[in-house]
Parts: C-alpha cells; structure tokens; sequence
C-alpha cells in the first residue's frame, strides 16, 4: 500500500518538489529499483482475457514468467539508454507488516473466488480484474528473476527488510542517483530522490526531491514520518476521520502524533458530553511508536559497506536459462541483446562497455536540465514464454 494518498497530497501542498522528466534525462546515472513492485507490475500487465479463460505467460512447467519478460525487457530499455540499473528484492517483511500482509491474504483469496465466478457467467474483463488482484510473488519466481538479472551482469541486492529503505540507505551513501518504485514510503525512509512513472517508455516520469518537499512542507523528518503514519501505512492501522489534509493541519498545530492523540481524546470527550458520536476513531492497536521507529531506523545493510559491480552479460547461459527452461524466442533473446550493443540516437553511446566495464558517467551534453523528449523510438515490449489456461 505505502503511504495512503500521499502523492496527491504533495502534488497539493508541495508541487514544487516534482519534476517531469523523460527517460533520456537519467543517461549515465544509477538508479536503484524496486524489484518486488516491479514483478508486481509486470505479472499483472502480461495477464490478458481469452474466450474462456485468463491468459498468462508461463513456462513449460507451468511457472509464471511474465516478471522475466517485464524485468527483461525494464533492464535493456535502462542500459540502452544510459542508466545503471541496481535490483533491490525485499528481505524478510518487518513483523509489524504481519497484520497488513494477513490483510493482503484474505483480499487475495475473496478475488480468487470472484474470478471463478466470473469465470462462469463469461465475464471475462471482471475475471481479468479479479485474476490481477490475486496475484503474488512466489519464491521461484523471485528466485528466476535473481538469476536472470544476475547473467545480464546487474549488480543484485536482497535487503535484510524492506527493499525501499536499502534503497533509500544507498540513495543517501550516494551509491545510487535516485531510488525508483511505486511506493511512496520510499520518502518516508528518506530516499533523497524517489522517481515513479516507469510504466511506460513513452509518458515522463515523475522525480519527487526529498529537500524540496520538507522545506516546502515546513516539517522536519520526523514530522513528515508522524504525517505518513496518519495518512496511513503498512505497519499499523490508523485512525479513522482524519486523511492527509487533516493530518498536516494537526501535525502542524501539534508537532507530533503524541499532541495529536490529546487533541483527539479531547474532541471526542467533549462530543461525547454533548450526545454526540466521536469525531474520531483510534484504533485499538495504534501502533505508531513501532511504525515511527521502523521509519527512522529500519533495518538495512549499510550503504558504504556495499559494492556495485556490473560484469557482461553471461550470454550463453543467458540464452539457456531464457529459451531452454523458460521458454522464450532466441530472436527475442538475440534482438533484446543487440539493443544494449549498438549505439543509439540521443546524444549519448550505451556500448556494452560503458555499462559493463568500468563505470563511466555520460550526460547528454544538450540534456543537463532538459525535460525534453528523447527523438530514439523505443520498441514496444512483446510477450515471451507460455501460456497458462486457469
């Protein structure tokens, strides 16, 4: 979930800390990537609706591949134009994310039987609808995707937690230009720079800076993480009637939750007296000491004791791995390859060397602050692997 609303709540109360930039724009920095929301992603946009039945891509045993094929298909697009991707997998999730990851389960499964019953009246869009909200990342499929990553040369980190705060650790150990994922919480870890809007080649991508927001929010760090808490995160439940506007009216006027609880305790007294119902609800395990704590201080390997190291790519056992256990097409393989080996049109060379060599910084010399639109047509990506009938 990350942060409940926030991103329109600082499109609201902190534009200024956004930029829209295309993709051109990020050539010869390293950015960190979320791999989980990625796969995510990518296993849900390569799920389509036949005649009958929910169409995804798989491999001859019946494996899911379509965060291959999305992964794939995300690292080439970065290496051809410039940018030095680093996956980051989620670790063991934090214990306080055992309510909202019980929560997730239980949606999961109701999804499931509403995908069979649609299924049955032939419905076919609402059983597609249902399908994606079923899905899940299994430990093959996270398992496929370390190793395919790892024969295209990436560098490839499992955090010991959450995949947003190594990110965000490596962000600010200027490991990484910026961290990019969905999820908003990266701010919450203080990721110095948070870009979203990887989903397609086309449209800009959105770079939020963490400054710029903090100053323009007039809060301090620990502020902004009390505000997240409120409008609501994966670690504990919130409390009902105050969203992310009310929030920051109260986290201003009161400086944190600990104020904001007294205020609420009052209002609700004072309505109660009256023969009113509370104003607000606060839920019987708030647990926002905990949240607060794993914000500030989340459990990360350090980010000066990791090194970043791009090798070639292992073609041979690349090409085995995609096309010999997962089913892909060799030429799909070859021309995904030859795109990173020749040069492209925007100012810049993306060589196999550049990336896989030693690490060389190339800036569009045109390019330095431009928002402008890269001339290079980007290919659109097509389905590999399988299909699976449910």
């Amino acid at each position: 979930m990350g942060i409940h609303q926030l991103m329109q709540f600082l499109k609201e109360k902190a534009p200024n800390c956004f930029r829209t930039l295309m993709l051109d724009y990020f050539a010869g920095r390293t950015i960190g990537c979320d791999a989980s929301m990625a796969m995510y992603q990518f296993l849900i946009q390569t799920q389509s609706a036949g005649q009958t039945q929910i169409i995804e891509l798989t491999d001859k045993d019946g494996n899911r591949t379509g965060h291959l094929v999305g992964l794939f298909n995300r690292t080439l697009q970065f290496l051809e134009n410039g940018i030095k991707p680093v996956w980051v997998f989620d670790g063991k999730p934090p214990q306080l994310k055992s309510g909202e990851l019980a929560r997730r389960k239980k949606l999961k499964e109701e999804a499931q039987v509403k995908t069979e019953l649609a299924l049955e009246k032939g419905d076919m869009q609402q059983a597609l609808l249902q399908n994606q909200r079923t899905t899940t990342i299994t430990s093959i499929m996270k398992d496929d995707a370390i190793k395919m990553l790892r024969l295209l040369g990436c560098p490839i980190i499992i955090a010991p937690c959450e995949a947003e705060a190594q990110c965000a650790e490596l962000c600010r150990a200027g490991k990484i230009y910026a961290t990019a994922t969905e999820d908003m919480d990266a701010l919450t870890f203080r990721t110095p720079i948070l870009l979203r809007g990887f989903n397609t080649k086309k449209e800009p991508i959105y770079e939020i800076i963490y400054d710029d927001m903090i100053k323009e929010l007039e809060l301090t760090y620990e502020q902004f993480v009390d505000l997240c808490i409120l409008c609501g995160c994966d670690y504990t439940e919130k409390i009902e009637g105050i969203g992310p506007g009310t929030a920051y009216k109260l986290i201003k006027e009161f400086k944190n939750i600990e104020g904001i609880l007294e205020h609420v305790q009052k209002v609700n007294a004072e309505r109660v007296k009256n023969n009113q119902n509370p104003k607000y609800t606060v839920p019987s395990k708030f647990l926002y000491e905990d949240s607060r704590e794993l914000f500030i201080t989340p459990q990360v390997q350090k980010g000066e004791e990791i090194q970043l190291i791009w090798n070639k790519p292992d073609v041979d056992n690349l090409k085995k791995f995609l096309i010999e256990e997962k089913g892909f097409a060799e030429s799909r393989i070859d021309n995904g390859l030859k795109r990173i080996a020749k040069k492209d049109h925007t100012g810049f060379q993306s060589r196999l060397e550049n990336f896989f060599g030693k690490t060389t910084k190339i800036i569009h010399p045109n390019n330095s602050k431009a928002k402008g639109k890269s001339n290079k047509k980007n290919e659109q990506p097509q389905k590999s692997g399988g299909k699976k009938k449910l």
